[in-house]
């Protein structure tokens, strides 16, 4: 092909089972662009056909109105016979999915590209724009370590209703439990995601992990994710923490945006300077649609034209994660290993489509067991008022805030400082991980006699009680004096309170 529309075709940079993707030249202004087409004859009903155009129509319109160095800019969108074509920037480098398979990931480099992911994402969600699919291979990284997003293919305006009745759109292992369920969606399902790349780029794993399709998509809306520490132990409980409130079930209990959830993430992996991602695990085999489990979470009844269009949908999505997946720096006669470009691989044709019910109960996941049986571990973080207390359970300590690792179970956990009370407060693990304690002063007693009447000072100011009066005070040094109805003043005097302490002022 040496041209689609205007644009001058210089070579092929992937191919998939729905269409190709092209490196092209504008000849108006000698700009370099990634055309990804889509072949029309694979849908053999026009309404399937009317749908998809209206549906590119929407990746185009979502996407062309977001301008952001950390957002693949949509160019133009057109039609030709049978072929649509999305032209779009072209970025020059590779996928994260790629960089992720090189080998382990730098500490500073994980953080620095979650970093900009998140500012890109909360700026399209501020558009009123929703991406809906991030995931590895959405996310491009040029030779300086630059960020952009690509693929709002599956993206939606908040104002458009663009999701067929009972279906689902999306990567099944990076969607959110609402999106799964096919409820309202909002920038947390987004979050979700995000805090999935992450937890996969800390851990070389994704948190959720199944044998089958339905069994996935089970454990991400019933079940806890895989425990960071279990698969990374020189990360903090702290990161524990982070990713857990991203990645929880109700949209309300995650951050309030993707920005909030990385600084989090940030602070909590830098609580340990030693910690360090982990390098990819071996790919598993992806998981297998079990037949009867699958079929019993369709629809009862979908017309054939419907289902085909699910599928071609999927088909979409596949295409969409290669348009930019080309580094035109690698040097040839060096043979680099690099995994078969996503875009090859058939996407399933079900997980892009399945409305949930909860099916019989399915094992939350498929893991080697230990040699040993061994307590679940879970961090909990604990904090008071003031800080610096000495926070401790089960003959652990730290200096709060901090974190403990405790096993499920109940335990009295215990905070001192000094000029304050010790206080002791039971608590259920994993029911509370997230623990906070305020911290009294001692208190002692100023049995106030006097004239009645008179105005109590207490450090230059009036008391709330006139005398005869009993005061309640911290420990600590104060003044006292009193003034009668009079004008009369009796001498400043020092007060020193401690535990329990009762002083008689006459």
């Amino acid at each position: 092909m040496d041209s689609i529309g205007r644009y001058r075709v210089i070579r092929e940079l992937g191919r998939g089972a729905m269409g190709v993707v092209y490196l092209a030249e504008d000849p108006a202004i000698g700009r370099l662009a990634a055309i990804k087409t889509i072949n029309l004859d694979n849908l053999s009903e026009p309404h399937e056909v009317q749908a998809l155009q209206s549906r590119l129509f929407r990746e185009a319109r979502s996407a062309g109105i977001l301008s952001h160095p950390g957002i693949v800019t949509i160019y133009d969108i057109q039609y030709s016979g049978h072929t649509a074509s999305i032209v779009m920037e072209f970025v020059e480098g590779v996928t994260l999915f790629d960089r992720m398979n090189q080998g382990a990931l730098q500490p500073d480099e994980v953080l620095s590209m979650l970093e900009q992911t998140a500012a890109a994402m909360d700026y399209a969600h501020s558009k009123g724009v929703l991406h809906r699919d991030i995931k590895p291979a959405n996310l491009m990284v040029t030779p300086s370590g630059k960020v952009k997003i690509a693929d709002f293919g599956v993206a939606r305006l908040d104002s458009q209703k663009t999701a067929t009745s009972g279906m689902v759109l999306g990567t099944p292992s990076y969607m959110a439990p609402e999106q799964i369920s096919n409820k309202s969606l909002s920038p947390a399902a987004d979050q979700f995601s995000l805090a999935v790349v992450a937890f996969e780029m800390l851990t070389g794993r994704k948190p959720f992990h199944a044998d089958s399709i339905s069994a996935l998509l089970y454990n991400i809306v019933f079940q806890p994710p895989i425990p960071v520490r279990e698969l990374n132990p020189s990360l903090s409980p702290a990161v524990e923490i982070a990713l857990r409130k991203a990645l929880a079930k109700a949209p309300a209990d995650r951050y309030a945006s993707c920005t909030e959830f990385v600084d989090a993430l940030k602070t909590a992996c830098r609580t340990r300077k030693t910690w360090r991602p982990a390098s990819p695990a071996p790919k598993p085999e992806p998981p297998r649609p079990a037949a009867a489990p699958v079929a019993e979470l369709l629809p009862p009844s979908k017309p054939r034209g419907v289902k085909a269009l699910a599928g071609f949908t999927a088909g979409v999505l596949a295409v969409a994660g290669i348009f930019f997946v080309w580094s035109s720096k690698r040097k040839p006669d060096t043979p680099t290993p690099r995994p078969a470009p996503v875009l090859n691989t058939p996407a399933p044709k079900s997980p892009a489509a399945i409305p949930l019910r909860k099916p019989d109960p399915v094992p939350p996941r498929t893991q080697s067991p230990p040699a040993e049986p061994q307590p679940e571990v879970v961090p909990v973080e604990i904090r008071t008022q003031p800080p610096g207390a000495k926070a401790s359970a089960r003959s652990q300590s730290c200096i709060t805030p901090c974190s403990l690792d405790l096993p499920k179970g109940e335990y009295y956990l215990s905070a001192s400082l000094e000029g304050y009370m010790d206080t002791h407060r039971l608590i259920r693990v994993p029911d509370q991980i997230d623990v906070s304690i305020q911290l009294d002063r001692p208190m002692g007693t100023v049995a106030v006699h006097g004239h009645t009447g008179s105005t109590i000072y207490l450090d230059g100011k009036p008391w709330k009680e006139k005398a005869p009066a009993r005061l309640s005070l911290p420990a600590g040094t104060y003044t006292i004096f009193l003034e009668s109805p009079d004008g009369l003043r009796t001498p400043a005097q020092p007060l020193e309170i401690t535990l329990n302490k009762i002083i008689d002022i006459r």
